[in-house]
């Protein structure tokens, strides 16, 4: 059995003796023993809530269950559906503090597994919870998560998947804590985690207005509450990832700091969210163009600081960007190294990412950042004039990929750098011409390239003659001084690939050149000219889908 982490001063904020919460216990059948209790913080919101309950019917016809539902302000009409649905029904008066309201649930819970989840989430399917329970296996675990898929846009089209651990052997001890982002207490291994997904919401937000009310609500719970504990780390990181979604970088590396210095290392709880703090007070500075300070306490966080593999992972990327901005290609070569290691260890080690991760760490290796370190990978090993390690780069990702990357990384660089970018490429790839090949060299690459040419180096190559050509005079004439710097760079960059284009098409090179015109769509909707070359790549080549 784990020690009570959070005892004596720790209990502070805990959420018991908070509110006021009654009861209503009208069963829809008492099951002799309920195996697990679920408990869902109702506010109010009709659709959400109802889709929510429903999705539980099949678990609940299968599982001994019972369910709890905590009103925490549902409008009176509501009131007769919360009895009808539920097995339990309590009525709590909110006093910003969602631990508390979590702990009337817990208190009320008689099975011998405690579940918890919000109104707003829903689950796809239940099977695997249910075979968990069925077959037996809880028997052997104390604890379990399953994937909560948090959408960022309303489309449903973006979202992020995080393992959170929802489900606990239920304890005389059990607690939840902290005010807001609440912990439930003890989560106890060995941990089963579940592959069933609950969609979430939550934070889809309609509008940027009702985006920012809602960060600035959290904040209003969090910064006193960090005044109150000093010493806890994840109100700080949680305040940070407030700060960061909110774009205001400089109050979320000043807390990051502020928790970093206030950390007691005895304080078991704070760990994984001392790491988080490192991860972020090193993003923070990037994110807000403190490239060289970001560098330096990386650096020293690595080399001096008592932090997580992930963290460390994370960092890394994070100095892969930070000396690529700088142009000190050698280190961002070397810590890209560190990071892609990183990566390949957590595939490959899936329960270590799953202990360690938390705010900001969690991103780690999410498509964006993966993206725009690989990029300046990519620019050290042309500054370098390194081509096997270019190859060997390009060679991990499809094109589409990478086209996507030089565009999060190249087009936002400064005009310096992507200048000096073209020089480095052409001349790498006129050096390259006359060298043997990296397969020759033994080097052992990958050989599926892109478009099926053959040659050690022949994802340099095809990625240079797609992006590294002079800009059409045309093109250059017909820009006016109004427009921006950026939307300028943009339409010139899109003529010269619809140059290259033709020019892929004229030597049989459909596969590629539709895949450039592909990419450009995406960018450029509107453009009639980038139908008629699809149309032409596809008549000659005879391509379909």
């Amino acid at each position: 059995m784990s020690k009570n982490r959070y005892g004596g001063n720790y209990l502070k904020g805990s959420g018991f003796g908070k509110g006021f919460a009654k009861e209503d216990l009208r069963w829809k059948y008492r099951p002799k023993q309920v195996l697990l209790s679920i408990s869902i913080l109702v506010s109010g919101r009709k659709e959400n809530m109802e889709r929510c309950v429903a999705a539980l019917d099949r678990l609940r016809g299968r599982v001994p269950c019972e369910l709890i539902l905590t009103d925490t302000g549902c409008p009176a009409e509501q009131q007769e559906w919360l009895k009808q649905k539920a097995d339990k029904v309590l009525w709590f008066t909110w006093c910003d503090d969602f631990a508390a309201a979590r702990n009337v649930g817990l208190q009320a819970a008689s099975g011998e597994w405690f579940m918890f989840m919000d109104d707003d989430e829903w689950f796809e399917d239940t099977a695997g919870i249910e075979e968990f329970f069925l077959s037996g296996e809880y028997k052997r675990y104390q604890s379990a998560s399953y994937i909560v898929r948090n959408y960022v846009n309303q489309e449903g089209t973006v979202w992020r998947d995080t393992h959170l651990t929802r489900m606990t052997r239920r304890r005389p001890d059990s607690r939840f804590f902290y005010p807001i982002h609440e912990s439930l207490w003890p989560l106890l291994d060995p941990q089963k985690n579940l592959e069933d997904y609950a969609h979430h919401y939550g934070y889809a937000y309609v509008d940027q207005e009702a985006a920012m009310a809602k960060r600035r609500r959290n904040l209003k719970i969090l910064l006193p509450a960090i005044e109150g504990d000093p010493h806890c780390m994840k109100h700080y990181l949680q305040a940070v990832a407030e700060y960061y979604s909110m774009d205001e970088y400089g109050p979320a590396y000043e807390i990051a700091d502020r928790g970093i210095a206030s950390c007691e290392p005895d304080r078991e709880e704070n760990a994984p969210h001392i790491d988080g703090l490192y991860g972020a007070a090193v993003r923070m500075r990037l994110r807000g163009g403190l490239g060289s300070e970001a560098a330096r306490i990386g650096r020293e966080y690595l080399e001096h600081a008592p932090i997580s593999d992930l963290a460390r992972a994370s960092i890394s990327g994070d100095l892969a960007i930070a000396f690529g901005e700088l142009g000190q290609s050698e280190l961002s070569r070397q810590y890209l190294q560190d990071y892609l290691k990183w990566k390949e260890y957590f595939a490959r080690n899936k329960e270590a990412w799953l202990k360690q991760e938390t705010v900001v760490l969690d991103s780690c290796f999410e498509n964006f950042q993966y993206r725009k370190a690989c990029g300046w990978g990519l620019a050290a090993a042309l500054s370098l004039k390194d081509g096997d390690w270019a190859e060997a780069l390009l060679s991990r990702e499809p094109l589409e990929w990478w086209m996507d990357a030089v565009r999060g990384w190249y087009t936002l660089a400064s005009e310096e750098n992507r200048e000096q970018w073209q020089i480095d490429f052409q001349e790498l790839a006129e050096g390259l011409e006359t060298e043997e090949t990296s397969e020759e060299k033994g080097l052992g690459l990958r050989t599926d390239i892109w478009d099926g040419r053959e040659g050690g180096y022949a994802h340099i190559m095809q990625l240079y003659e797609i992006l590294v050509m002079p800009e059409p005079q045309s093109a250059q004439e017909e820009l006016t001084e109004e427009k921006g710097t950026a939307e300028r760079e943009m339409e010139a960059l899109a003529a010269a690939l619809k140059e290259k284009v033709r020019g892929m098409i004229q030597q049989g090179q459909q596969q590629a050149a539709l895949e450039t015109i592909r990419q450009l769509q995406g960018y450029f909707p509107e453009d009639k000219e980038l139908g008629e070359l699809e149309a032409k790549c596809r008549g000659e080549g005879m391509i379909n889908g």
